[in-house]
């Protein structure tokens, strides 16, 4: 295919719809046809997540970020006769909550981008975003829609069940799976039936993390398995606070609290000795009190501004020093890190290199109105006309220079963050990953799910070399996939070892749309195999592979 296509009515022709708006479950295990292979060392669950459907009767979502959670596992078994099996099961997470809706025709609570609800008091609304919430305020945890990451064996978080192992291999012990998305409330599902069991928030980790907000992405520690993550309390002074729970000891420690502007942050940076926040230029008004105004987080957010720099913020994450640096950079937009990592410089000190999926501005915010995005989206062919562009990520990584020195306490006031490398559009995906053996490390090659214009959605993977710009990318027409996971080849020692696995929806044949597992060489970016789910699977955000 061509890289860059005029975007026009034929986007209509490449359908989606489907994977926006699905009601297949499935409860019970049932075994995957697989045609092809899959290599054995890629066995273990692979969990996926994030909105199946957006409309309950006369109840419809308006933003994808806002749609009906559902959570799918698909089991990878190698056999001792050498053969591979997959199992695969799924489950709605939100029965109460679309029930409610349908009886009300409205969502309720304060969401990311539904429209707004005229009939809440001005007062009501005011209230609700100072007020601290209550751990157990919500009994049932299907009126939590809490579904854009899944956690396996979260530290510091409660078993999901009482016998603490389940599975049907020793591969797939698990002891807690926890969904998280932008905000500080957790919900808990059984790992095996993917039932929801309970939602509690971060204040249950630690009683200072009471502010409503923090990020979808917590970052691991790749050698402790420690977890990390901020939390944004907002008020009259907007607090952060980044924190760390321990996997030895299930104890939460603050690393670091600081006011800064209040704002959306979907995900941070993790070196190996440092967590970074990057304050993007996506600030909510007043300091956050139009969240409840607006009863949605969209609509709270800024106008974009070029004098709205970006801010970014290093803490020490072992020494206790807090926050030790701060820089700037122009004003910008992301969703997902890449990766960070540590390099001595000319001088004998230290830089952090910290790599993302940038945007110019904030119109992929707008894109993701299901009427924008969907192939049956009202606003699709014009929305994309005009904003594909603007909607599109590069790569960019940034030089943070000259951190201090370990144990030092000296601040050398703001400085600016430069621009090492931009990879552009088209060249890079969202969704990005790359070989987790190399998290905080530098890396080469990046994974991600690309639009070139073909779909009003995404329509390809592509493996971008962040060292020669060059992109290889795998594709089917009329074929939307997700997320492209990575799982190492243990025996090879090449970085791109390895195969992606992605769910990808087979839209080519209307009323008969599929979605299928699918297995390609990392290296090449050729398909090695699939396994035919039979049905719809969803349109997720993020899943995990685990291996046990």
């Amino acid at each position: 295919m061509a890289q860059d296509p005029q975007v026009s009515s034929s986007i209509l022709e490449w359908p989606n719809e489907a994977g926006f708006q699905t009601l297949h479950e499935q409860h019970e295990p049932i075994s995957l046809p697989i045609i092809g292979s899959i290599p054995a060392y890629a066995a273990g669950v692979l969990y996926r997540t994030g909105p199946s459907s957006y409309k309950a009767d006369n109840f419809s979502c308006s933003h994808w970020f806002d749609g009906f959670g559902q959570t799918y596992r698909f089991e990878i078994m190698a056999e001792e006769d050498g053969t591979m099996e997959v199992m695969y099961n799924s489950r709605r997470a939100n029965e109460a909550l679309i029930k409610r809706a349908k009886k009300s025709g409205k969502y309720g609570g304060i969401t990311f981008g539904q429209r707004r609800d005229p009939c809440v008091g001005i007062f009501g609304k005011v209230m609700s975003i100072f007020r601290p919430e209550p751990v157990k305020e919500i009994v049932d945890p299907s009126l939590v829609n809490v579904a854009v990451t899944i956690h396996p064996n979260m530290p510091g978080l409660p078993p999901s069940l009482s016998n603490g192992e389940i599975g049907h291999s020793p591969s797939t012990s698990i002891k807690n799976l926890w969904a998280g998305s932008d905000n500080a409330r957790l919900k808990a599902l059984d790992p095996q039936t993917l039932e929801p069991l309970s939602s509690t928030s971060q204040k249950a980790l630690h009683p200072q993390l009471k502010g409503p907000l923090s990020g979808a992405h917590p970052q691991t520690d790749p050698v402790t398995g420690d977890v990390f993550n901020y939390n944004l309390d907002l008020g009259m002074q907007c607090t952060y606070r980044i924190f760390r729970t321990s996997v030895s000891t299930e104890e939460t420690e603050i690393l670091a609290t600081f006011a800064a502007k209040p704002a959306y942050i979907h995900s941070f940076f993790l070196s190996e000795d440092y967590v970074i926040l990057a304050v993007w230029s996506s600030w909510y008004e007043k300091n956050g009190i139009k969240i409840p105004l607006e009863q949605n987080l969209l609509d709270a957010i800024s106008s974009f501004s070029t004098q709205n720099k970006t801010h970014w913020y290093v803490v020490d994450r072992k020494h206790g020093n807090g926050v030790v640096a701060e820089f700037e950079s122009p004003a910008a937009f992301s969703f997902h890190s890449i990766n960070a990592w540590q390099e001595k410089n000319d001088e004998g000190g230290t830089d952090i290199l910290a790599e993302l999926c940038e945007f110019d501005n904030l119109d992929v915010l707008h894109k993701f109105y299901y009427e924008n995005l969907t192939s049956a989206g009202q606003n699709v062919v014009s929305f994309n006309a005009e904003k594909a562009v603007s909607s599109s990520p590069h790569l960019s990584r940034y030089r943070l220079a000259k951190i201090p020195s370990q144990g030092s306490k000296q601040r050398n006031g703001m400085q600016k963050a430069t621009l090492d490398l931009k990879i552009e559009r088209l060249k890079v995906g969202e969704l990005p990953t790359i070989n987790g053996t190399l998290r905080t490390k530098e890396h080469r090659y990046v994974y991600g799910v690309v639009n070139r214009g073909y779909s009003s959605f995404l329509d390809g993977i592509c493996k971008t070399d962040t060292k020669t710009g060059e992109v290889l990318y795998w594709d089917e027409r009329g074929c939307t996939p997700g997320e492209a996971i990575f799982v190492a080849d243990p025996k090879a020692d090449e970085e791109d070892a390895g195969v992606l696995l992605s769910v990808v929806l087979d839209g080519r044949k209307l009323g008969e749309e599929s979605s299928f597992l699918l297995c390609l060489d990392a290296k090449g970016m050729k398909e090695l195999g699939r396994a035919e789910v039979g049905g719809v699977v969803g349109f997720g955000f993020h899943g995990c592979h685990f291996k046990g």
